[in-house]
């Protein structure tokens, strides 16, 4: 058998206890872990979010909006996916707009200006993924 190094964790918080970070295998579900969201106080704010799974080069967010809430506003360094699972959001990218409902995704390149607006209450399964040479750590 292998060993494996141990999972980088989140650092936790009053409300939320630590986690791993990236396992062999995750499973979310993403109902649940919205309505943990919304429950915490920050969600009192504009936003709230979760990093469900992270590596070098990969990202996984679960972020809560309130209406008029935005995400980006600044170049996309990676390739990335904006998942609707909650709500309507606004979505622009390089100059291209676009709505969407739950149950819809968008797949945003790299390079651009990008930017998620929330339209009502909202929640939004954002994924992104950097090329080896631009990963971060």
């Amino acid at each position: 058998m292998t060993d494996h190094p141990a999972p980088e964790r989140t650092s936790g918080s009053d409300v939320r206890e630590a986690r791993p970070l990236m396992e062999a295998v995750e499973v979310f579900d993403l109902a649940g872990e919205i309505e943990d969201l919304v429950a915490e106080p920050n969600w009192a704010d504009d936003r709230n979010s979760r990093t469900l799974a992270k590596e070098q080069n990969l990202r996984i967010l679960l972020v809560a909006l309130r209406p008029g809430a935005e995400l980006g506003t600044d170049e996309a360094h990676g390739r990335m996916s904006l998942q609707v699972l909650r709500g309507q959001v606004a979505v622009s990218h390089d100059g291209q707009d676009a709505s969407l409902c739950p149950g819809q995704l968008a797949a945003l390149d790299v390079g651009g200006e990008w930017s998620v607006r929330a339209i009502e209450d909202s929640a939004v399964l954002l994924t992104i993924c950097w090329p080896e040479e631009r990963a971060v750590t």
